[in-house]
C-alpha cells in the first residue's frame, strides 16, 4: 500500500508564519510596555527624550500650579489596550461626582468602551471622550500639569515624559490642551506626574529623579525652568525612601493640603526604615506656605516586607470633598482608612478594592491610573491664615484673595468669615461677619471680641453668581483655622492693650501724627511720624520680618516680596515707647 505524502506550499505558508511571529512580538513589547518601571528599551532610546524636548514662551507671570485638592470639574481616566487600569466601582462613583473624561484611541474604540460603561451602569451624562492614542493607562505619569497664569487664563505646561516607549502618552498633553480648549506651554523638562504634587501656593515635591534624568541641566536652571512655567519658588527635591525602581513621590506620599502631607511609614528594623523616617523629619521641620512647620500624617505600608502585602495607601485621589483609597483586603486597610479620617475631617474617606485583572501594586495604584482636571471657572481663594500663638489683640484682621473664574460677580454679602472661641471648656456658637473688599481682589474682616487668652477657629465663605460656593479651607468648618491668643495682661484696663492704635505702655507718643498710606499696601508703603525711632514689623506668626533705625519723620518700605496677609507694625521712640499699627498687603 502507498502511502501518501502531502507536500507543503512554503511560499503560502511563510506569510502566515510571519504575521503569527508579528503577532507575538507585538504582544509582547506591549507586555513590556505595559510595565509601570523604565525598561531596558527606554534605557536604550533615552536619547530620543532629548530630541524630542520642546520649548515654548513660558506663561504670562504670576503662575500658578494647581494643587490636586482644588476644586475640580473632572477626571481623566484612559482605555489602553488591556482595558482600565480601574474598577468599574471607581469610575461610577467619579461619574456620579465630576465629568469623566476616558482618552481612547479611535472613534471605534470610543463606540466599544461606551457599551462597555453603559452595560456597567455607569452615568453617561457625565462622561466624555478624547480620541488620540495612548500606550498605558497611567494617566497620572503623562496626564496634563494644570496652571493658572498671570491673565487668569487655564493652561497645559507639557513636559517631556520621562518613557521613550510611549510616544502617545507624551503627545497626550496637547491633545487635552486642545480638548479642554486651554493654553499649552511646552515645558523644557524631562518628568513625570507620578513625581510631582503641588500644593497652589508655589511650593511642590519630587525625589531627585528630576535631577538625575535632567541631568544636562543643573540645579539651578530646573528650578528656573519650574518657577518660569509653573510659578513653583519652592521646590523641594527629596531622597527616594524606597530606593526603588520607580522613584514617584506618590509612592510614598502626598500633600493633603498646603500644611499636611502623608508619608508612608516601614516596620521598625526594616531595611529602608530610616530612609523613611529621614523624609518624614525632612517635612517636619520644613516650613509650608503659611509660615508654620508641616503636620506629618503616617499611614503604616508595610508592603512586601511583611508576607508580601500590598499596602499603597498613599496613592489615593483628592477629588474635591472626597478622597478615594486603594484597599487590597489586608489586615492594614482600617487602620489606613482611619488615618485619612484623622488627617482630613471632613472628608468622605471611600475605599477601593482593586480590580482582579489589573490589581493594585504598592508603586502603582489608583492615583498612578487617575488624573484630576481643575474647574476652569472655580471660585479660587488664596489665604494666608493666622495661625499658632498670637499675641492678645482685641480684633484679628483678616484678608483674603477671592478670584472669579466663571466670570460672573461675587456675591458681595456672601464674603464672610465665620467663627468661634474656646476658652477652658466654654465653646462659643459659630458667629460670623462681613469681609469687605479692600482693592482688587483683596478682602478683608475682622475677627473681634477676644478678651482674654481663648483658642480662635476660622473659615471663610463666598459664593459667585455662577452657583459655585466655596469654603476655606476647603472642607470649612470641620477643619477649620486655629490660632490661640495670649492672655491679656491688661484686662483691667483696656488703654492698655497692645492693639492698633494703643502703646505698650499706655502712652501714646505720635498716634495724632502718625500716618502709614497707602493701607492696604501692595508694593510699598509710607510711614509719616515724629519722634519715633525705630520701626519693626512681625507677620501673624511673630516674626520680625523688617527692622530698621529712622533718622527722619517720613520712611517708605518696600512690600513687594511680602506674602498678602496682615502684619503689626511697632514704632518704638527714645524713651522705649511703642506704637502698634497694622497693615495689610494685597496681591
Amino acid at each position: 500500500m502507498r502511502t501518501k505524502v502531502k507536500i507543503f506550499n512554503m511560499k503560502k505558508i511563510l506569510p502566515s508564519l510571519f504575521i503569527i511571529f508579528l503577532f507575538i512580538n507585538i504582544l509582547n513589547a506591549q507586555n513590556e510596555q505595559m510595565r509601570y518601571e523604565k525598561t531596558a528599551e527606554d534605557v536604550l532610546r533615552w536619547h530620543e527624550l532629548t530630541e524630542r524636548a520642546r520649548t515654548s514662551t513660558p506663561p504670562t507671570t504670576p503662575v500658578v500650579s494647581i494643587a490636586e485638592f482644588e476644586p475640580c470639574q473632572g477626571v481623566l481616566i484612559a482605555y489602553s489596550y488591556s482595558g482600565f487600569g480601574i474598577p468599574n466601582t471607581l469610575i461610577s462613583q467619579l461619574a456620579d461626582m465630576v465629568t469623566v473624561t476616558v482618552a481612547v484611541s479611535s472613534s471605534y474604540q470610543q463606540n466599544s468602551v461606551r457599551n462597555q460603561l453603559q452595560n456597567a451602569g455607569i452615568n453617561m451624562d457625565n462622561v466624555n471622550f478624547v480620541v488620540g492614542s495612548v500606550d498605558s493607562y497611567w494617566t497620572r505619569d503623562f496626564g496634563p500639569w494644570f496652571i493658572l497664569d498671570g491673565n487668569d487664563e487655564f493652561g497645559v505646561a507639557d513636559f517631556t515624559y520621562n518613557r521613550p516607549t510611549r510616544p502617545n502618552d507624551d503627545a497626550h498633553m496637547a491633545i487635552m490642551a486642545n480638548f479642554l480648549g486651554v493654553n499649552h506651554f511646552d515645558f523644557p523638562i524631562i518628568h513625570t506626574g507620578g513625581n510631582y504634587m503641588s500644593d497652589g501656593y508655589g511650593t511642590a515635591a519630587s525625589t531627585d529623579l528630576v535631577m538625575e534624568e535632567n541631568e544636562d541641566l543643573t540645579e539651578a536652571q530646573i528650578r528656573q525652568y519650574c518657577f518660569d512655567y509653573l510659578g513653583i519658588d519652592n521646590y523641594h527635591f527629596t531622597i527616594d525612601p524606597q530606593g526603588d525602581y520607580i522613584a514617584h513621590i506618590d509612592c510614598w506620599g502626598k500633600f493633603l493640603a498646603p500644611d499636611k502631607i502623608l508619608i508612608a511609614q516601614l516596620p521598625v528594623g526594616a531595611s529602608r526604615y530610616q530612609e523613611y523616617e529621614d523624609v518624614a523629619n525632612y517635612f517636619a521641620n520644613a516650613t509650608t506656605p503659611w509660615g508654620n512647620k508641616y503636620k506629618v500624617y503616617r499611614v503604616f505600608e508595610p508592603g512586601s516586607m511583611v508576607s508580601n502585602a500590598r499596602t499603597p495607601y498613599t496613592n489615593s485621589l483628592i477629588l474635591n470633598d472626597h478622597v478615594f483609597v486603594p484597599v487590597t483586603g489586608t489586615t492594614y486597610d482600617n487602620d489606613a482608612i482611619e488615618v485619612y479620617r484623622n488627617a482630613m475631617p471632613g472628608y468622605t474617606i471611600v475605599p477601593i478594592m482593586e480590580k482582579t485583572s489589573t490589581p493594585w501594586e504598592n508603586t502603582d495604584a489608583l492615583h498612578c491610573r487617575t488624573h484630576e482636571i481643575p474647574d476652569q471657572q472655580m471660585l479660587r481663594i488664596t489665604h494666608y491664615p493666622t495661625l499658632g500663638a498670637q499675641p492678645y489683640a482685641p480684633e484679628f484682621t483678616i484678608s483674603a484673595n477671592f478670584k472669579v473664574l466663571s466670570q460672573q460677580s461675587l456675591i458681595t454679602d456672601s464674603v464672610r468669615i465665620y467663627y468661634r472661641t474656646i476658652r477652658n471648656d466654654d465653646t462659643t456658637a459659630w458667629t460670623s461677619t462681613a469681609m469687605t473688599l479692600a482693592g482688587g481682589e483683596q478682602w478683608t474682616g475682622e475677627i473681634s471680641g477676644i478678651t482674654d487668652t481663648c483658642e480662635v477657629q476660622y473659615y471663610l465663605f463666598a459664593k459667585d453668581q455662577s452657583g459655585r460656593r466655596e469654603f476655606y479651607p476647603y472642607i470649612g468648618e470641620p477643619d477649620p483655622f486655629i490660632f490661640t491668643v495670649s492672655p491679656n495682661t491688661n484686662s483691667g484696663d483696656t488703654t492698655d492693650v497692645p492693639g492698633e492704635d494703643t502703646t505698650i505702655n499706655s502712652i501714646s507718643f505720635c498716634e495724632q501724627n502718625m500716618l502709614i498710606a497707602p493701607n492696604p499696601a501692595n508694593t510699598q508703603f509710607s510711614i509719616s511720624t515724629p519722634n519715633a525711632q525705630k520701626v519693626t514689623i512681625f507677620n501673624t506668626l511673630g516674626q520680625v520680618i523688617f527692622s530698621r533705625q529712622l533718622d527722619c519723620e517720613e520712611t517708605t518700605i518696600e512690600c513687594s516680596s511680602w506674602p498678602a496677609g496682615t502684619y503689626f507694625v511697632h514704632l518704638t521712640n527714645r524713651e522705649g515707647q511703642t506704637l502698634r499699627k497694622k497693615i495689610t498687603i494685597i496681591r
